[in-house]
């Protein structure tokens, strides 16, 4: 790749029977170099050495280049052909979605999804920044990190939606690759959190001598009432917590005596519980 080196290890050796000296190396061809291998050498009968051939293409394309070796041998010349290729860095990241869609979640709650950015070119790639824009939706991990090729990094997003409604966001993450904007999509909706209402009734103890109050409910002016509370109530207040929205309820109580003897309805009272 361009930019980059590799080197590869050669050995000589002296195939003869006597002694021969290695004069000089040298070595030809845009990229490529030599080390480890002093000379004059000398090497006995039998003997050998090793040297380290490096490539360094400075650009895109193929490169030839040769090892030519002057010594005392017969002949006394010798020649190593050498090639190598340039290919062009590559720096690319690549997101495995194009967007999140978070569904409907309650407002005030949350829910995490996550990215997966990978380098899928030659090259280091290196992040710089990974945030996310768009109200409820927040981006961590990713940042300042390099990949190498084939490297991955998740970026988890979480969206917790801020008030009821459709929510748009977007995952910018910058960093050296080619396509330094990568972009992801977000989208999600907040739901209102339910109401709860309930009903606080007080009324003003009896005036004769009584153990205790029944409390009914209807959803019709003058009954049927249904009776709310299972046994007396000594207490001369109610809440009743199991009301919907938008309904009117007509409540009324009763009184009953040591005897268990239970007094005629009340006045009745209406309540209207409020719409969302």
């Amino acid at each position: 790749m361009v930019g980059t080196a590799n080197s590869q290890t050669i050995s000589v050796s002296n195939v003869g029977t006597s002694g021969l000296t290695i004069r000089s190396v040298a070595i030809s061809g845009t990229g490529f170099g030599i080390s480890g291998l002093p000379t004059p050498l000398t090497l006995a009968a039998g003997q050998g050495t090793t040297f380290t051939v490096s490539f360094q293409p400075a650009s895109a394309g193929a490169v030839s280049g040769r090892i030519s070796f002057a010594s005392s041998a017969n002949p006394s010349t010798l020649a190593v052909s050498l090639t190598g290729i340039g290919v062009p860095a590559t720096l690319q990241l690549s997101a495995n979605t194009s967007g999140l869609s978070f569904g409907s979640l309650t407002v005030g709650t949350s829910s995490s999804q996550s990215v997966v950015l990978t380098n899928t070119g030659n090259s280091n790639v290196t992040i710089s920044s990974a945030s996310a824009s768009g109200t409820g939706f927040v981006a961590s991990g990713g940042a300042n990190t390099t990949l190498a090729p084939n490297q991955s990094v998740s970026v988890t997003i979480s969206f917790n939606p801020q008030a009821a409604g459709a929510a748009t966001g977007t995952l910018s993450v910058s960093s050296n690759a080619s396509n330094s904007l990568l972009q992801i999509q977000l989208s999600g909706g907040g739901i209102s959190q339910p109401v709860q209402h309930s009903v606080a009734l007080n009324w003003n103890p009896s005036a004769s001598a009584v153990v205790g109050y029944f409390v009914y409910r209807g959803t019709i002016t003058g009954g049927p009432y249904s009776r709310l509370n299972p046994s007396v109530d000594p207490s001369s207040s109610y809440t009743d917590g199991g009301v919907s929205s938008g309904q009117t309820y007509f409540y009324v109580v009763t009184s009953v005596d040591s005897g268990s003897t239970e007094s005629g309805y009340s006045n009745e009272v209406a309540v209207t519980i409020p719409s969302p």
